[in-house]
């Protein structure tokens, strides 16, 4: 697989923490999202907006430069997804009932996954 596929599928994956973000902090988004109730969720918001950010960069690096950027693309991931692991690990122990964020943090747990296992590829790599 060529890095440009893996680029999107990051960017991808950092949009998706960058819209998780806006939910937590209570803000209105455009395609008839609403506010999940017991939201706004600031503690969640934050590193979620910081991970989308990260996630964001190892994409661009991957895309400007694929053979330099192939590092930073797998830190960078490999840091989203010890946040996931991080933010399933309050969902499971927390007193608030959250089903809509266990079942987003178990859907991105596994496309970050993926994504590790694609850039470990050699054909990847050489890129």
């Amino acid at each position: 697989m060529t890095s440009r596929p893996i680029g999107v599928l990051m960017m991808l994956e950092a949009a998706t923490f960058a819209t998780a973000s806006l939910i937590h902090f209570d803000v209105g988004i455009p395609l008839g999202v609403t506010t999940i109730p017991g939201e706004p969720f600031t503690g969640a918001a934050i590193p979620e907006a910081i991970i989308a950010g990260v996630l964001l960069g190892g994409a661009l690096a991957l895309l400007a430069r694929p053979a330099g950027g192939w590092g930073l693309a797998l830190t960078t991931t490999l840091f989203a997804l010890a946040g996931v692991i991080v933010g399933l690990s309050f969902i499971v122990r927390g007193s608030v009932s959250r089903p809509g964020d266990l079942v987003y943090h178990l859907t991105i747990f596994v496309a970050l996954l993926i994504t590790v296992g694609v850039l470990l590829t050699p054909a990847a790599r050489r890129r």
